[in-house]
């Protein structure tokens, strides 16, 4: 035997790194800068309910019913959106960003550290959780349920910034008065610690697994081609008396059955605990069983591509996200930020019709002057309230206008003008009666 048929003959033993390790501190990442975003969202404007206008705020605008362009660009955009989203990396939303998910998981490790292992979740078999021994202390249960209520008090934060100004929050928070604060505020923060406390600690996974009806919408448009964990069945006997993927997944499937309609989430977790176990172990060779994979093998067992698998799947949604993206830029484009309009006032004289409303409404919230005049009456036929209105925030203001009774009988024909600061303008054309003296 030559000296290189000898080497070649000499086993070569190659360290594995795991390839998946960088999964769950990116998981991490996203799940916490999801949180912070939605916290965001409604505190720089972007999107939130307002409710004592009973709009909606948009990249802090108003939104009426009348900005159709932007009402039907900007749902039509975001819906199409999910589904492409959907029908490309399935449920990874649910793993990934979704904050019921990101909660739950800290319950379970703070749970597990605390009172121990069997104490993870809430069993449907009716079976009694049971405590490591060790810990079964009232320090440890005292820890747990103020791990628990902080993070549920602030969780109850979010919805309410959705639906509050901000202003309104920072004095619930620091219990200063606020006009803008309702005194029912604080009962409904009450209930919203309590229904999300009552999540964090009892339900949570049975959320996802039983009750989620997001999890179902999402169903709708996953198929074999979307994004799913594959499993290496052809080095199954690694799998000989293992379940280290099992025990990893926090909804109690297993990874290596996965099918298009199950709890599976996209997490990761099982092929980042696969692919540890992998580069840990001298007797397993190679990376883990267990990875994601996109698209479906045909019966050749070739692989068409992600890419192309996607875009055969949501011709529809891309041509839609296209559509709504262009209706939302013609809304902001065309979008007014103020409306006005000039109506008979409720103040009757008998019979005559003396007194107007001009009704101003702002729809940004910044502040603004709006100023007055009319043309086609002469000045000493009306009276005008104010001809400026000062606006702080979005609003409505009223100004009152007077025609005089001393008006010649016949019909007059006016126009009340308004012009903001910001730039907009409008005219109203009038048509006024006068039944003379």
């Amino acid at each position: 035997m030559s000296a290189n048929e000898a080497l070649k003959n000499i086993p070569i033993q190659q360290e594995h790194v795991a390839g998946a390790g960088a999964l769950h501190p990116a998981r991490r990442t996203v799940q916490y800068l999801t949180l912070l975003i939605l916290i965001l969202i409604p505190l720089s404007g972007l999107f939130r309910f307002d409710m004592e206008a009973g709009g909606v705020v948009l990249l802090d605008r108003q939104v009426w019913f009348s900005d159709i362009f932007i009402v039907m660009g900007f749902w039509v955009f975001i819906a199409s959106l999910l589904v492409m989203m959907y029908s490309l990396v399935g449920s990874v939303f649910c793993g990934w960003m979704c904050p019921q998910n990101t909660a739950s998981e800290y319950a379970n490790m703070l749970t597990y550290k605390l009172l121990g292992r069997r104490a993870d979740m809430m069993n449907m078999s009716g079976e009694k959780m049971q405590v490591a021994v060790r810990r079964k202390s009232m320090l440890n249960y005292l820890l747990l349920g103020l791990g628990l209520l902080l993070p549920s008090m602030l969780y109850a934060l979010i919805p309410l910034l959705y639906f509050f100004p901000p202003s309104a929050i920072w004095s619930l928070v620091t219990f200063t008065k606020d006009p803008q604060l309702a005194g029912s505020l604080y009962w409904i923060y009450m209930v919203c610690v309590a229904l999300f406390l009552l999540d964090i600690a009892v339900i949570r996974h049975l959320m996802c697994k039983y009750m989620c009806i997001y999890r179902v919408w999402q169903h709708s448009f996953k198929t074999r081609e979307t994004l799913h964990i594959h499993y290496d069945e052809q080095r199954s006997d690694h799998c000989e008396t293992c379940h280290y993927c099992v025990d990893s997944c926090f909804l109690d499937i297993d990874p290596r059955q996965t099918e298009v309609f199950d709890s599976c989430v996209n997490c990761g977790e099982c092929v980042v605990a696969c692919d540890e176990l992998h580069s840990k172990s001298k007797k397993l060779a190679g990376p883990g069983l267990l990875s994601f994979v996109m698209g479906a093998e045909n019966r050749h067992g070739e692989n068409r591509g992600s890419v192309a698998s996607f875009f055969s799947r949501a011709k529809a949604s891309s041509m839609a996200t296209v559509l709504g993206g262009i209706l939302f830029v013609i809304g902001i484009v065309g979008y007014q930020s103020d409306e006005f309009s000039v109506y008979r006032s409720e103040a009757w004289q008998g019979a005559k019709v003396l007194d107007y409303r001009i009704n101003m409404a702002h729809k940004l919230y910044h502040p603004t002057n709006v100023s007055f005049r009319i043309e086609g009456l002469n000045p000493d036929v009306y009276q005008l309230e104010k001809n400026t209105v000062h606006f702080v925030t979005a609003g409505r203001q009223d100004v009152k206008l007077h025609i005089n009774e001393s008006l010649p009988k016949g019909l007059y024909r006016f126009r009340v003008f308004a012009k903001a600061d910001d730039g907009w303008s409008g005219v109203f054309n009038v048509t006024h009666f006068a039944p003379g003296g």
